[in-house]
């Protein structure tokens, strides 16, 4: 019977059938994703459904070729389904799948069984048509060395990320049989990892007590350490780009980039591999459940098909498929649609039919914009346009006018707007310290006498000095989590500004560590995030927050966890500090199918628009090598920040007398700021914990 199934799974053309259980269907959600974009041109499509047979028998052997053909020559590939709905049956046939020996031993979870399956099928070569689809396979092994000198070999592994693609296609003459199209489909790419985790490396650590998990998902007092430590280089390159003196004295001694033990990987280039379109919309459960049964068909799995005896003395053949756990990352809506699908499945007979081995995971970008959206929420308000340092004032002298209350809407704006005025309160918070009246004139100050010959001291004494300066500063914001009491005073104005400043260092902290790469620092953001979503009513975040941490800290296998945190970046440029989350280089392709779709004019079927998807991964090389042999100079990619000097002299005129300590000073729209951070309290916390572990 086994050696039927691995036959089978290297045959051509090879069919298999299956009758569907019975699914629960939940009712469709009518929400849309919240960055959808719906501008489009004119077209008249039919949306055919895109079935797709799960895992059978005959599949569920799941050969190496079988498992990375579809990563390597996915848009190849095609899908020719039968839909029954007398016997509920669907029939699905594939093109030939290569398998052979060389393609297991570069699989991310080679064992003999699956080797044994794989080296006595008939060789087949592999059309390989993208040079990145070949490095899938190719660079996917990495070496190590183990502290005896032992060189041992270990596998990248893949992650697959989703999301959805909405558009909205007008009919240019309207009847009544051709109306206005609004498309809703579902976009897909694998990213290979960059860092090779092996897995005696990392311990999987047994679920405590439900009253121990608080202490271990919240932050703790070395989290506070890091964080202001962090910050304080944070502050260091803030000062340096805006202060005359600073700029002077320190320049050479700032650490532009905060190291981490996979600094190296994180700064190379990324393989991404777009694996093209799904006609199915998530926001309908059971297309949701398609979706999943699609990316499930990228499961590692090693065939086990025993034999055992019932008590009646029948022989029955049972799986016993071990399959391997991938990360599959979206939004927070993905994620929650996507966990909803396998708990639909979770009654069905074998692993493949329960959708086990895919993990969905929040990813950063639109987590992001949410933490925007939450500071927007207590620190925004249009009626304070009268009240000097609060963001809607500072907006209108600035003229910021792009800046709106949703920062959904107009995300680019209210980052840069809320950046400069995070980096406006901390440069006039050191200018106060530094007893500093404008941003050319040198220290006076008893805290830092002699400044204008601070240049001339040791490399060592100025780092020294400056940790010191860059210290003092965060320890006027409220960074701390552990042991927090805020300092008994009446001027709720600066009340304001230390709670606004002390968030948006936190932004800052979680934007460079995404840049960065350092997963460990965005998992620290996570711990702080938590609690500021659980009490400012984002419901869904703070689960997702919860679950994140629970995933990397005890759910996930070591490795698994590993690539949790360290694959959530992107690095399209190859160049340090030139990473962007996963969901965001989504939303960048999104953009450029779109382009490409409204390309197609009045030839916009749901075949076009699938080969369109499936053809970015060749558009950008073709057109690299194109200008190359036209000697056309390339572009250099990158956004430079306008320098916003003007913009920043009138915020430190407007801050100057915010930041200094006053009397009395109250906010008639922010009489009494709250800070979400500390807005529960720790036994609060450990409830809200508590309450959501199953």
């Amino acid at each position: 019977m086994l050696q039927k199934q691995q036959q089978s799974s290297c045959q051509s053309h090879n069919t298999c059938t299956y009758s569907n259980e019975s699914d629960t269907e939940s009712n469709e959600s009518s929400d849309s994703d919240e960055d959808s974009d719906e501008n489009g041109t004119d077209t008249e499509c039919d949306i055919e459904d895109d079935c797709r047979s799960e895992e059978c028998e005959s599949t569920s052997s799941c050969s190496e070729e079988d498992i990375m053909e579809k990563l390597k020559d996915n848009h190849s590939k095609s899908i020719d389904i039968e839909c029954e709905d007398d016997d509920d049956e669907i029939t699905g046939s594939q093109n030939d799948v290569s398998c052979n020996e060389r393609t297991c031993m570069h699989y991310k979870y080679s064992s003999d069984s699956l080797t044994e399956s794989c080296s006595g099928s008939s060789e087949a070569t592999i059309d390989i048509t993208h040079e990145q689809q070949d490095q899938l396979l190719d660079d996917s092994e990495v070496t190590t060395e183990d502290s005896d000198g032992a060189k041992r070999s270990h596998n990248l592994g893949y992650r697959i990320c989703g999301d959805s693609i909405d558009k909205t296609v007008c009919s240019r003459y309207m009847r009544l049989d051709r109306k206005n199209n609004s498309l809703h489909y579902f976009h897909l790419f694998a990213v290979q990892s960059r860092v090779c985790i092996p897995r005696d490396e990392m311990h999987f650590t047994s679920m405590p007590d439900k009253t121990e998990i608080a202490a271990t998902l919240l932050p703790s007092l070395n989290d506070d350490q890091i964080l202001k430590e962090n910050v304080a280089i944070l502050v260091s390159r803030i000062l340096t780009n805006n202060l005359k003196f600073f700029r002077l004295t320190f320049q050479e001694l700032i650490q532009w980039h905060i190291k981490h033990p996979y600094y190296k990987e994180m700064s190379s280039k990324s393989l991404v591999v777009p694996l093209g379109i799904l006609l199915k919309n998530e926001n309908k459960a059971s297309d949701m459940i398609g979706i999943v049964n699609h990316i499930h068909h990228y499961v590692p799995a090693v065939p086990d098909i025993q034999e055992q005896v019932l008590s009646t003395g029948e022989t029955v053949d049972v799986d016993q498929t071990s399959l391997h756990t991938i990360l599959f990352g979206g939004d927070q809506l993905t994620c929650a649609r996507a966990r909803s699908a396998i708990d639909n499945k979770l009654n069905s007979q074998t692993p493949h039919k329960r959708f086990m081995g895919i993990e969905p995971v929040i990813e950063d970008w639109h987590t992001k914009v949410n933490f925007l959206r939450v500071i927007w929420k207590y620190y925004y308000n249009p009626k304070s346009s009268a009240e000097h340092g609060t963001l809607f004032q500072l907006r209108n002298v600035i003229h910021r006018t792009n800046v709106v209350k949703d920062p959904m809407k107009n995300y680019n704006a209210c980052d840069d707007f809320f950046v400069l005025v995070i980096e406006s309160h901390i440069v006039a918070l050191a200018m106060n310290i530094l007893g500093m009246t404008n941003a050319d004139q040198a220290p006076d100050s008893s805290i830092l006498p002699d400044a204008h010959l601070l240049w001339m001291q040791p490399d060592d004494f100025r780092t020294n000095v400056l940790k010191m300066l860059t210290l003092r500063i965060v320890d006027e914001l409220s960074l701390n989590f552990n042991n927090f009491m805020y300092k008994d005073t009446d001027d709720k104005v600066r009340q304001y500004s230390i709670q606004l400043s002390s968030l948006g260092c936190l932004y800052l902290e979680y934007s460079d560590a995404i840049r960065e790469g350092d997963g460990n620092r965005v998992l620290r953001c996570w711990r702080y995030m938590l609690p500021i979503f659980a009490s400012s009513g984002c419901k869904n975040y703070a689960i997702e927050a919860f679950n994140l941490l629970l995933q990397h800290d005890y759910i996930l296998p070591p490795q698994e966890a590993g690539q949790l945190i360290w694959g959530r970046f992107i690095n399209v440029k190859g160049q340090p500090g030139h990473n962007i989350p996963n969901d965001l280089h989504m939303e960048h392709l999104n953009r450029i199918l779109k382009q490409s779709i409204s390309g197609l004019g009045a030839n916009k079927s749901a075949s076009a628009m699938q080969r369109v998807a499936q053809a970015l991964g060749a558009i950008s090389p073709f057109l690299r090598n194109f200008d190359e042999e036209c000697k056309i100079s390339q572009l250099k990619g990158v956004h430079n920040r306008q320098k916003a000097e003007q913009d920043m002299k009138i915020l430190l005129t407007e801050l100057a007398p915010i930041v200094s300590l006053g009397h009395s000073r109250r906010h008639k729209t922010f009489t009494n700021p709250r800070d979400p951070l500390h807005m529960l309290s720790y036994s609060e916390l450990n409830a809200w914990i508590e309450k959501h572990i199953t």
